[in-house]
């Protein structure tokens, strides 16, 4: 009998956690992982398959059926770019192709970064791949005794280190996104869910320059920092293996890919960023909020590390907040911070409500330890302001939760009020208790 009972509590748990994401929870928790076993990790989570150039017309000589990208193709040679080839006259090699409509921006890049970048190996030239953990766990599918950075691996491998070749990548992002959901917060890599559309299942949002940005964690599950990465511009290159010889690897081992230049870390070298950092006899913000850099997939912005007057963001456990993202406007929204520590810039889409914890697998956490509160609003906002934005979807939303101290003129009447109810109900309790 108690075995039952304990079987019905779980179940609901397990199905809470799993409608979080789309993806079979299988799937959920290799790419939380980072195990790279399959030819693209996290492809599960790719939901845009490209119509090929040479697949235009079908067999019966009708025109296949155009998709929303098909007027964003990259100029001739985009394709073609070498690392040793390009400069700054034609952009480091970068390509992009964006658009927007009334509900989406539509992003088409090469994903070559659109500065240099230099020759790179994860740890350390001559080394291998495998991070520790990936070795303690008996995960390493590329063993340093077959492949070591600096070797010919392939495409994208020079004596000095790896480095990108050109990969077509598609995204489709709302142009806003609602923090009133009931189902939130949801996976940080879940397209399909918030009606993102993605062809590189791995990443959780786009910066400006349409280079995909991916989680914290690297191979094994544990973060960048844990795992010793040093990363240049908060990016690198996964490693190239297009000619090793794959029957030498252990079994599972992912077929031979060439690199793929994504971020991590904070894309510090952007402008936005260069903005923010430089002296302020410059022109530089230090004391003002952060610039956008990029949008999560759900479409809410990511910006750099700092908030309203500079000041430190006061983010929910996924890495977002309520408030204005500019020091010139009382105007709020719900959007995410870059930050130098885990969770990089968000760790599940938000707002967190509280339960990020169920957007995680059992081994990789990568949670905030947000602010004590339901929900996470900067100090100093103004909340008309915020109800204002709320209401948009659901002009009661924030009466529901319990949120932080922010409003300028004190404690916010929704938190007030939760916290009553709280103090009420805690008193019933101790009375009916003392009469039983």
């Amino acid at each position: 009998m108690t075995s039952l009972w304990l079987i019905l509590l779980l179940v609901p748990l397990y199905a809470e956690k799993h409608r979080r994401s789309s993806v079979e929870k299988e799937d959920f928790v290799r790419c939380h992982m980072a195990l790279r076993d399959t030819p693209h990790m996290c492809n599960e989570y790719a939901n845009f398959k490209p119509i090929s150039r040479e697949r235009r017309q079908v067999e019966e000589g009708e025109e296949f059926p155009a998709d929303e990208f098909a007027d964003l193709e990259l100029e001739e040679g985009c394709m073609k770019m070498k690392w040793a080839e390009v400069g700054p006259d034609n952009n480091w090699g970068h390509c992009l192709e964006t658009k927007q409509d009334e509900s989406f921006r539509y992003i088409h890049t090469n994903t070559v970064p659109d500065f240099y970048y230099n020759p790179y190996c994860p740890l350390g030239l001559g080394q291998g791949y495998c991070t520790p953990e990936e070795k303690e766990r008996n995960k390493c599918y590329i063993p340093e005794e077959i492949v070591l950075c600096g070797g010919d691996n392939g495409e994208g491998s020079t004596p000095y280190g790896d480095v990108w070749v050109p990969h077509e990548a598609w995204y489709k992002i709302p142009l806003e996104g609602n923090p009133t959901r009931s189902d939130l917060p949801r996976d940080m890599y879940d397209a399909e869910g918030v009606g993102a559309v993605k062809s590189d299942g791995a990443v959780l949002g786009v910066a400006t320059n349409g280079i995909g940005i991916r989680g914290s964690a690297t191979f094994g599950g544990i973060s960048i920092d844990e795992a010793k990465f040093q990363l240049i511009c908060g990016g690198h290159v996964t490693p190239p293996l297009t000619k090793v010889n794959m029957s030498t690897l252990p079994a599972g081992a992912p077929p031979g890919t060439t690199p793929i230049y994504h971020f991590h870390k904070a894309p510090d070298c952007l402008e936005a960023f260069q903005l923010d950092n430089k002296e302020i006899s410059r022109g530089g913000t230090p004391n003002k909020h952060g610039r956008l850099i990029g949008w999560a997939l759900d479409g809410f912005g990511i910006y750099t590390f700092q908030d309203i007057g500079g000041t430190a963001p006061v983010v929910d456990e996924c890495g977002g907040h309520f408030g204005p993202v500019s020091d010139e406007s009382d105007e709020v929204v719900y959007h995410y911070h870059a930050r130098p520590h885990v969770p990089y810039t968000l760790a599940c889409q938000g707002p967190a409500l509280g339960k990020c914890d169920e957007t995680q697998t059992n081994t990789t956490n990568f949670c905030h330890f947000g602010c004590g509160a339901d929900v996470c609003v900067q100090p100093g906002t103004k909340e008309n302001a915020l109800r204002k934005y709320l209401a948009t979807w659901n002009d009661t939303w924030l009466d529901s939760f319990k949120s932080n101290r922010f409003s300028v003129v004190g404690y916010s009447s929704a938190a007030m009020r939760v916290e009553f109810l709280e103090c009420f109900l805690m008193v019933m309790v101790i009375i009916v208790a003392h009469f039983m």
